[in-house]
């Protein structure tokens, strides 16, 4: 549907903004029920079901962005069309744009805080990976030093 299009099917049907406003604030709702799924899957280290969450989210997200393309000519002109809707309308708009922001920071802050552990975990196993190639290094040093070491002695051995 092209922009202008939608914004005259908007402009004509202020219950059409409440229900697109109502699906995302919905949508916003099981984005944060699958962020708490993540959530436990990063702690819990279930890289398997993790990805399925993952992509889960991506659908929900691929949806919440084209309400936000069909919600663009709102958001531009939100005073006016809030102006269109009745009492109750107006209120419920405002209860679900608050409800929606509200989401969205909690969204954002949740996924910084998976990001820093994952980016922990992944810095832990660098270290480890770094350790054991010093360590790998070392064995493999000493094995060298011992057949050196062999080798003088059966030399001194023979003269």
């Amino acid at each position: 549907m092209h922009a202008s299009t939608t914004a005259m099917t908007l402009d004509s049907q202020p219950a059409r903004v409440l229900g697109l406003l109502r699906e995302q604030a919905a949508l916003f709702v099981k984005l944060e029920t699958l962020a708490g799924r993540q959530r436990a899957l990063v702690a819990g280290e279930a890289m398997e079901p993790l990805m399925s969450v993952l992509a889960d989210r991506q659908r929900v997200s691929t949806r919440l962005a084209e309400i936000s393309g069909l919600l663009k000519p709102v958001r531009r002109l939100w005073q006016s069309y809030r102006a269109r809707f009745d009492v109750a309308q107006r209120a419920e708009a405002d209860r679900l744009v608050i409800r929606t922001r509200e989401s969205l920071e909690r969204l954002l802050q949740g996924d910084e805080r998976d990001a820093r552990i994952l980016s922990a975990r992944k810095q832990r196993v660098a270290n480890l990976l770094s350790e054991m190639n010093t360590v790998g290094g070392a064995v493999e040093a000493y094995g060298r030093t011992t057949q050196t070491t062999r080798r003088v002695d059966l030399v001194s051995e023979d003269a």
